[in-house]
C-alpha cells in the first residue's frame, strides 16, 4: 500500500509541470502566463534556435534549451524556435505578471477538441519563491472585453470549440483581471502537424514510477533473505 502511494504521489508531482508542444516550441509548465519569481523551462529541436525578442539575458544565447529558475518582468515578451536554414517556427507570447493569471491551450487548437480555461491564483513559498495553485472558487471569464459566464469552481470549458471561440479571454477573481490570453483554433490535426522532439522531458513521469516499481521490488526481495542470528 505504501509504496502504490509512492507511485501515485510522483505521477501527481510530475503531472502538473508536463511540458506541451507546437510547431516545434515546447513549454514547462504548459501555459504562457507566470508570476514573478517562478521557474520555467523553453526548448526547441536539437538542431534549433530558441528565439526571443525579451529582454531575458538567460534565453539570448540562442541554444536550443532554456531554463529559467526565477521569472521577473523581463522574461515577459515573445519565443519561438528557428533552424539553421532560417526556418521560424510557430510563436509564443509569454507574460509574467501579478497574483491573478489564466491557464489557456499555450498552441492553437484543432477545431472539435474540448477546452478548459483556468483561473490560477499565486502565493509565495517559505522560501520566497512563486507557488501557482487552482483557485477553485467562483470567477468571471470574459472574451474580447464581454463577460461571457461565471466558473464556480474557477473554470470554464467547452466541449467543442470552433472558430467563434477564438477570441482574447480574461479571468476576474476578487475584483483582479488576468491579462488576457489569445485562444486560436485550427482545421484538424493532420499527422506530420505536430512534429516529434527529442527532448526527454516527457519520460520524467515514466522515469518516477519505473523507479518506484523498483524499489518495491527491491524491497520485496530482501524481505526474503535469511535473517542471522
Amino acid at each position: 500500500m505504501f509504496w502504490l502511494t509512492l507511485i501515485l504521489v510522483l505521477l501527481h508531482l510530475t503531472r502538473g509541470n508536463s511540458p506541451c508542444y507546437g510547431r516545434s516550441l515546447g513549454i514547462s509548465p504548459c501555459r504562457t502566463q507566470f508570476i514573478k519569481r517562478e521557474s520555467l523551462t523553453l526548448y526547441c529541436g536539437a538542431d534549433e534556435r530558441l528565439m526571443t525578442n525579451s529582454k531575458s539575458v538567460t534565453c539570448s544565447q540562442k541554444s536550443h534549451e532554456c531554463y529559467i529558475v526565477m521569472t521577473r518582468d523581463y522574461h515577459s515578451g515573445t519565443y519561438w524556435c528557428q533552424s539553421n536554414s532560417g526556418e521560424r517556427g510557430e510563436a509564443v507570447n509569454i507574460t509574467v505578471t501579478g497574483s491573478v493569471m489564466l491557464e489557456s491551450p499555450v498552441h492553437p487548437v484543432p477545431e472539435g477538441s474540448p477546452v478548459t480555461l483556468r483561473c490560477l491564483t499565486s502565493h509565495k513559498s517559505s522560501d520566497q519563491l512563486g507557488v501557482v495553485t487552482p483557485i477553485n472558487q467562483s470567477c468571471t471569464f470574459s472574451r474580447d472585453g464581454r463577460l461571457i459566464g461565471v466558473g464556480l469552481t474557477g473554470e470554464m470549458s467547452f466541449a467543442a470549440v470552433n472558430r467563434s471561440h477564438e477570441g482574447l479571454y480574461t479571468c476576474t477573481f476578487s475584483g483582479v483581471e488576468s491579462p488576457g490570453s489569445w485562444l486560436a483554433v485550427r482545421a484538424p490535426s493532420s499527422p506530420e502537424s505536430l512534429r516529434p522532439t527529442s527532448h526527454q522531458h516527457l519520460l520524467l513521469p515514466l522515469v518516477c514510477a519505473g523507479l518506484a516499481l523498483f524499489l518495491m521490488v527491491l524491497l520485496g526481495k530482501l524481505k526474503k533473505l535469511p535473517r542471522r542470528m
